[in-house]
């Protein structure tokens, strides 16, 4: 059995201004940085070991797990996936949250945007790729707020795709004999 806990990057400016990011390669910003250290800090004060580290290749994503790894004081080297980064948004890359784009990407109706379904194979593949090349270990999974929830809208009943992550949230799932089981989400590790 696999266990992968999968963290939502520290905060960015845009994630501060509430604008869509997609693939757009923001750095964190300073208390995205402080995010990233509690959430280390915090796994290692839970005495939490991971066998494997695995990033979106974003700045905001990697930088997140660069940090939790030295908190965790572990010199493992940093996996980049290109098949965890965020989900492209189309043309709502770059523009403000708000109701209507909470609709859009409810309906699939950004032009442009990768489809929920779409999205949702793709996470799942590369989720699938990881557990089979690393049976029975436990993974640390640095991403996105919409890869994540792409695994949680399949297994966690009412959850959906404008439901709220926390910046540096922890989702924890298990991988057996071909099934996942979420077990918690939207931990919120900081102080």
């Amino acid at each position: 059995m696999n266990t992968i806990y999968m963290i939502r990057h520290g905060e960015t400016d845009a994630n501060k201004l509430f604008v869509v990011q997609g693939r757009m390669d923001n750095p964190l910003n300073d208390h995205g940085r402080e995010q990233a250290h509690q959430t280390g800090t915090f796994l290692r004060e839970n005495n939490l070991h991971f066998d494997v580290i695995v990033s979106s290749p974003l700045k905001r994503a990697y930088e997140t797990a660069t940090i939790i790894c030295k908190e965790l004081r572990d010199q493992k080297a940093v996996l980049a996936q290109a098949g965890f980064m965020e989900r492209n948004f189309g043309d709502f890359d770059g523009r403000k949250i708000d109701d209507e784009y909470a609709n859009l990407v409810t309906n699939d109706a950004i032009h442009g945007m990768e489809k929920n379904k779409d999205l949702e194979r793709r996470v799942f593949d590369n989720l699938n790729q990881i557990v089979e090349r690393y049976p029975d270990k436990t993974i640390l999974l640095i991403t996105h707020s919409h890869v994540i929830k792409s695994v949680l809208v399949n297994l966690v009943k009412d959850f959906t795709y404008t439901s709220y992550l926390f910046n540096c949230s922890i989702s924890v799932l298990t991988h057996d004999q071909g099934t996942y089981k979420v077990i918690d989400y939207n931990i919120n590790p900081l102080k």
